[in-house]
């Protein structure tokens, strides 16, 4: 199990670095662009309160909020929408890639002839995409800390901090969900449409509960409610609630993978 999680972190190297490098300027340009919309603050502020209180509420944006600190900018700017998306991308084209992928190439009897079992090279495959997780939100995330001090913003350190567990639970229940799929699917094609379709039903019933009062409850039924990242970035809280759900998701779904990977028939 070691040796594989070991391959499979040296032949994702460059997959990691981009994304990580990514993550890193996308953030650095908010960070740079904030000095002049803080200075713009009231205006926007103004600005706002013309819109729906709908449609503001889709983008979490509260009545009196406004962009007078570095939290409340990245906050709507980047860890709302382009940060996610990153994580979905990055972890569901490598659970794809993975077990999915190699029974698609026909490569997948080279692990199963080496002296580990089925359920080893699931979870060596598994540490691998947590640990490439890890990495993307220590350095997409702390990078604000460096950035920050370059021009001369005030910011909260605590409430990244909290951001990033937040994160982490979030990336790591999407990447327990792909790679069960991907222990289902003998194609990548089909692991990529299941997770998507998901996602997006889940962005949709999110977004319909926030416009839509009488389907309240639909929030529920949706990842994107429990990645709260405005009161993790902005208020440096997490509900337990996320905590409780993101686990639920996590140990339901890698287990099924794991069983589901090493009893299945597999043909090459």
């Amino acid at each position: 199990m070691i040796r594989i999680f070991l391959r499979i972190i040296r032949d994702k190297k460059t997959s990691i670095i981009v994304y990580s490098v990514a993550g890193i300027l996308l953030l650095w340009m908010y960070v740079a662009m904030f000095p002049s919309i803080r200075d713009q603050a009231e205006s926007l502020s103004e600005l706002m309160q013309s819109y729906p209180e709908g449609f503001l509420e889709a983008f979490g944006i509260d009545e009196g909020f406004n962009f007078d600190r570095l939290e409340n900018f990245v906050s709507i700017e980047h860890f709302s929408l382009i940060w996610p998306i990153m994580v979905i991308f990055m972890l569901v084209s490598f659970a794809g890639a993975g077990i999915t992928g190699e029974i698609e190439k026909g490569t997948v009897e080279i692990p199963l002839s080496r002296p580990v079992s089925r359920i080893g090279i699931f979870f060596g495959r598994y540490l691998a995409g947590l640990f490439i997780l890890l990495i993307f939100t220590i350095f997409s995330v702390f990078a604000v800390v460096p950035l920050a001090n370059l021009h001369a913003i005030d910011y909260v350190f605590e409430n990244y901090t909290t951001f990033a567990i937040l994160g982490f639970l979030f990336g790591w229940a999407i990447f327990s969900l792909a790679m069960m799929f991907s222990a289902f699917f003998s194609e990548k094609s089909r692991v990529y449409m299941f997770i998507g379709s998901l996602l997006i039903t889940m962005y949709v019933l999110n977004l319909i509960a926030v416009l839509k009062e009488s389907f309240q409850d639909l929030k529920f039924l949706s990842f994107f409610y429990y990645y709260d990242y405005k009161s993790a970035v902005v208020d440096n809280t997490i509900n337990s609630e996320a905590i409780w759900v993101f686990a639920a998701v996590i140990i339901f779904c890698t287990f099924i993978g794991a069983i589901w990977y090493k009893n299945r028939d597999i043909a090459v």
